[in-house]
């Protein structure tokens, strides 16, 4: 797929929004969707092909492009390609992902537990070093905490829930920059980030899945307060 396709899918995407087109409209013509960007209908094809993919368009015989229930049909990846096109998503979609991962990484470190290599661990042990140097330096660490978090995700070997971790993080970025511009937030996670080490390193599955669980608790608490002021 080509980099003008990708900045087309999103182009398209951001239309969709700023019209409040609603599940089962019908959408510009590629010829129409062409007219609007200044480009050609091969170019608008072979981005309207990638939407269908994504499950986000519909192209019906005979009928047209339509648009698809993107809160039940969609795939993930198209919420990321929405906010790799600048689009914020809504606090709704936030709160989702949120929870789905509790749901994942409460699993994730179970799983993790149990498979986990002394290098996983060395690799683990070197980010929390690094985010020790960044909190010495009065430095936030949103970068690092994504880090800690993928390193576990990828301890269990399964490739597919990693990449569902990596897309709440694409999910998630620019909130997550605003949560860890709070030093004490950034404490917090780290110390929370050091007991979750500790129970990893001793294996005991469930044991780690009761300290996750803990850590993503007080986490969603916080998020839920910032969330607030946004949800109805």
């Amino acid at each position: 797929m080509s980099s003008k396709s990708y900045l087309l899918q999103g182009e398209i995407l951001k239309f969709i929004r700023q019209r409040h087109f609603e599940s089962g409209d019908r959408l510009f013509s590629e010829r129409e969707f062409a007219e609007k960007f200044g480009t050609t209908r091969p170019a608008i094809r072979e981005a309207v092909t990638a939407l269908e993919a994504l499950r986000v368009i519909e192209r019906r015989p005979q009928s047209g492009l339509y648009l698809r229930d993107m809160r039940a049909d969609s795939s993930i990846d198209a919420l990321v390609l929405q906010v790799q096109s600048g689009m914020i998503p809504d606090a709704h979609e936030i709160h989702d992902a949120i929870e789905l991962r509790r749901i994942l990484e409460i699993e994730a470190i179970r799983i993790a537990a149990t498979r986990r290599s002394e290098d996983d661990l060395k690799d683990i042990r070197q980010v929390l070093d690094q985010t020790e140097e960044r909190l010495n330096e009065g430095q936030p660490i949103e970068k690092e905490d994504e880090e800690f978090h993928k390193r576990i995700a990828a301890s269990t070997r399964n490739s597919l829930l990693l990449r569902v971790v990596n897309s709440f993080f694409e999910l998630s970025k620019d909130r997550r920059v605003m949560y860890f511009s709070d030093p004490e937030r950034c404490r917090i996670s780290h110390a929370q980030h050091l007991k979750i080490f500790a129970t990893l390193s001793e294996g005991d599955p469930e044991r780690c899945a009761k300290i996750m669980q803990e850590h993503l608790s007080q986490t969603s608490t916080l998020w839920k307060t910032i969330l607030a002021e946004e949800l109805p």
